[in-house]
């Protein structure tokens, strides 16, 4: 298993299950659109710690 899968993997473990219960309860379009967000998020955050090694590699 890759190192992303693990970190995956451990913040699946961490989610409230409050929290997915009430996105169970939302309806198919915000369940859509807290996904849409959320991936959006991922790669932000994905490309920010890419800038980051990069900037590290160089220093």
């Amino acid at each position: 298993m890759t190192e992303t899968a693990e970190n995956r993997l451990a913040l699946v473990e961490k989610v409230d299950t409050d929290l997915l219960e009430f996105l169970a309860r939302m309806p198919r379009r915000q369940q859509r659109a807290v996904l849409l967000l959320l991936m959006v998020v991922e790669n932000l955050l994905y490309e920010m710690m890419r800038e980051r090694r990069l900037r590290e590699d160089i220093d």
